[in-house]
């Protein structure tokens, strides 16, 4: 049997097999040998038997192709730059133009276009996005939560919470609810977490609120869907508001015991689908006239407290007296934060 990772005693050279070359990116081997096949990111080292092997040198441009496939480039572009930036593997790599070579029953060569896809583009395809958009929906396609999660701390520092969330989560989110079937609840469960990662990171990376009544998050007794609540929360970090996020499924005499306790000044009621939803096409649940009026009589203490409700259960039921609707994270950030410069 040939080890995955051998180490030559001549120059003390680390190679490794396609599978050890794999699992150091986190992809799957028949992605590394795609990459080979198709643009010649093959390895350029042997081992002692004679068996090809990756070397540390093959890994780093491996690992720079999978950085640039995650930030949204075609792989067939980001193989273009590697190949530029650091020369082909061996000598047989593939033409840096994008053209998988494969071979005719005479034996010659033959040229076909590279239909594209790369690790994971064919699950969840997002004609027309940004790179950003592409890039994320490739790292959630082929399961890479580490990837995801480092694309989307990346974009929230440039770009903020409203931007990223507008221009990048929900074009993908709603890309994966449109192929549920196709793309599968694993990648909607991986990307999901991988988005609250980030934006947790990101609460804790932005100076500490300013004292005060502080805003209550919360989802309503059937909703367990707490992404939009990790969003908003990160939104209102950014103006340094104090929150309190109590999650999912949380009755409405337990919000009025917290909002008492804690001298909320705002709370944020998420509403969106039934409890026994069975896919991404939401049903929506009204709310029942008896929590209609606990959450009124949240909106009247003393001092008021403001009461803004937000998901597509709240369009088929009327709004609790008092409370104010929020279509968008951008206008719940504004209701939230009215006096916010």
């Amino acid at each position: 049997m040939v080890p995955d990772a051998v180490s030559s005693a001549q120059d003390d050279v680390t190679l490794l097999s396609v599978g050890a070359a794999a699992g150091r990116l986190g992809v799957a081997p028949a992605t590394v040998r795609s990459w080979e096949r198709r643009y010649g990111l093959g390895p350029g080292g042997r081992s002692h038997g004679g068996h090809r092997r990756y070397t540390e040198a093959d890994l780093g441009r491996l690992l720079r192709m999978q950085e640039l496939v995650n930030r949204g480039q075609a792989p067939a572009a980001a193989a273009r730059v590697v190949l530029g930036e650091q020369g082909p593997c061996h000598p047989s790599a593939a033409p840096p133009g994008g053209a998988a070579i494969t071979r005719t029953a005479g034996g010659s060569a033959a040229r076909r276009p590279n239909r594209g896809g790369g690790p994971g583009g064919r699950v969840l395809a997002v004609p027309g996005a940004s790179p950003e958009v592409r890039g994320l929906a490739r790292a959630a396609s082929r399961l890479d939560a580490d990837a995801a999660a480092g694309q989307v701390g990346d974009l929230l520092v440039s770009r903020g919470v409203a931007r990223t969330w507008n221009e990048v989560l929900r074009p993908v989110l709603v890309s994966i609810g449109v192929r549920w079937v196709r793309a599968g609840v694993e990648v909607e469960h991986v990307l999901s977490e991988a988005i609250m990662d980030a934006l947790r990171s990101y609460r804790a990376f932005l100076p500490r609120p300013v004292p005060g009544r502080p805003v209550l998050l919360a989802c309503g007794p059937d909703e367990q869907h707490t992404l939009p609540l990790h969003a908003l929360a990160a939104g209102l970090a950014e103006r340094r508001l104090p929150l309190r996020l109590l999650g999912g499924r949380v009755p409405t005499t337990a919000l009025g015991t917290a909002a008492r306790r804690t001298d909320a000044g705002a709370i944020f009621l998420w509403r969106h689908c039934s409890e026994d939803e069975a896919t991404p096409v939401e049903r929506a649940a009204p709310a029942a006239p008896a929590e209609l009026v606990e959450l009124a009589r949240l909106t009247r203490g003393r001092p008021a407290r403001r009461l803004v409700v937000g998901g597509l259960a709240w369009q088929q039921s009327a709004l609790p007296v008092g409370a104010r609707y929020a279509p968008d994270l951008d206008m719940a950030i504004q209701l939230l934060a009215p006096n916010d410069q």
